[in-house]
């Protein structure tokens, strides 16, 4: 072995040996715990071959509300959500209900429901990845006429409009578009204008049209829908440059949305959550103080970015045990933050976006991410204290109405410690102490752990990322 070999070796020893401190107080609450910021856009298929299998499966995952962006896309053949699909020909009168088809849309919200999801409905297309030819991605030719489409949309949930029994399926929150920022694929405009020059593009004049079709469309829907909750438009990244317009243009007309949406996709969850401290302060100087955060679309995504070559490797691909303990990082964090409601991007069953392996159907690290999370969503009613003396390891500490049950999660994000130092107050005489880990090789295995005057060691069992979940039957 060489020199080098040698000291890499040693510093890795080192590494290894080093260990983090977290501390947890059950005997004083700082905050509620908050459902809906487990969320995600997972939900039951159109198809119903081996779907008993994959309703168990999100219902394990245990996500309060469930995005219908994409649900389109996941469900071939489905005609539903867009509204292209649900008020299919524009020449028509939104104001006759025989003009639209919901058919398909009922049948899997009732899927939804029937496992227990809250639907969050948007308001618009699925992408296009259609180069510079737009179809129901290109910026409507009549916004009175597409406010009045999602009008009746939103009429027939609510109220049971153009449905023969006058069913009813409530829905609160409403989301205006999606992604109009995005690039040849949300927002367009037709005829060979490519979004992506930097010089030949008509961006400016892309933002001006949505910002008057988002006020022409909150308008009509605040109008007849007062008590629902509007707001979107699922930015690509939180951008003060088209928020701050949207928000002029609403006080120009005497409107305030009850939200303001957008995306993050990366690997640093202090980015993610410097967005919300950012819009907060740019809501108050634009004279909106109380409006809701949401992140609805929110993923790992590994160094290399995006695009043909950002191929990563096992453990930092896109659902390996980095991004299970990013976004048990990410989970744990946003109890406390200025967010509201947040939304995992997974839409389909299978891949990338999915919570299974293409090819071999196994259950991937993020799954049982998700399921631990769902656990904790699950048994608690109250955060607890807690603290790390390592800014690589979060702790998150919960526990149950009755205090008959608590929660510890501990994550090790791209953490170089091999052991983790715990100390409790508050659960000294819990009847039971069990504990899993989630790792590159274990899937929420359970793990011995001694407890001794309220101090216990967690031990990682590689030098990956890892993540516990303790729990306390009191």
């Amino acid at each position: 072995m060489n020199m080098t070999k040698i000291l890499c070796c040693a510093a890795c020893a080192a590494a290894l040996a080093a260990s983090a401190d977290v501390t947890a107080d059950f005997t004083k609450t700082t905050a509620k715990f908050r459902p809906a910021l487990h969320s995600s856009g997972y939900a039951p298929a159109f198809s119903r071959a081996k779907q008993s299998m994959w309703d168990e499966r999100i219902k394990e995952m245990n996500f309060e509300y469930v995005r219908t962006h994409d649900l389109a896309l996941v469900n071939g053949g489905s005609r539903a959500f867009d509204v292209q699909y649900m008020f299919p020909l524009m020449h028509l009168d939104p104001q006759d209900p025989k003009n639209y088809y919901f058919a398909t849309t009922d049948f899997m919200l009732d899927l939804q429901y029937a496992i227990g999801q809250k639907p969050f409905f948007r308001l618009g297309t699925s992408i296009e990845h259609t180069g510079l030819v737009h179809f129901a991605a290109e910026i409507p030719k009549d916004f009175d006429k597409m406010a009045e489409a999602f009008a009746g949309i939103v009429r027939h949930y609510e109220k049971g409009w153009g449905e023969s029994e006058g069913k009813v399926r409530p829905i609160e929150y409403w989301e205006i578009w999606n992604e109009p920022d995005g690039r040849n694929n949300m927002w367009s405009f037709n005829g060979g204008v490519d979004d992506r020059d930097p010089v030949n593009n008509r961006n400016a004049e892309r933002r001006d049209l949505f910002v008057k079709f988002f006020v022409t469309v909150l308008k009509r829907l605040k109008s007849e829908f007062s008590t629902l909750k509007i707001g979107g438009p699922a930015l690509c990244s939180m951008k003060p440059d088209w928020f701050r317009p949207i928000l002029r243009a609403c006080k120009a007309e005497g409107l305030r949305p009850d939200f303001l949406s957008w995306h993050y996709y990366g690997n640093d969850p202090d980015k993610l959550f410097k967005m919300a401290d950012d819009a907060d302060k740019m809501c108050k100087d634009e004279g909106f103080p109380d409006l809701e955060f949401i992140i609805n679309e929110w993923h790992f995504l590994c160094k290399a970015g995006w695009g043909k070559n950002a191929k990563c490797r096992a453990p930092d691909n896109m659902n390996d045990i980095n991004s299970a303990c990013y976004s048990l990082t990410v989970l744990s964090r946003l109890q406390t933050s200025r967010y509201d409601q947040a939304y995992f991007y997974g839409c389909r069953n299978y891949g990338n976006w999915g919570f299974m392996d293409y090819e071999t159907k196994e259950l991937n690290k993020t799954f049982y991410a998700m399921k631990a999370f769902g656990t904790i969503k699950k048994g608690s009613a109250d955060i607890c204290e807690s603290a790390s003396t390592d800014g690589d390891v979060t702790a998150l500490a919960t526990k149950s109405a009755d205090g008959k049950k608590a929660y510890l999660l501990v994550t090790d994000y791209y953490g170089r410690g091999k052991k983790i130092n715990v100390s409790v107050k508050g659960a000294e005489g819990a009847k039971k102490v069990s504990a899993q880990v989630l790792s590159f090789e274990k899937d929420l295995e359970k793990v011995p752990v001694k407890v001794k005057n309220g101090s216990f060691t967690l031990v990682k069992p590689d030098a990956y990322s890892a993540a516990f979940l303790v729990t306390f039957d009191m």
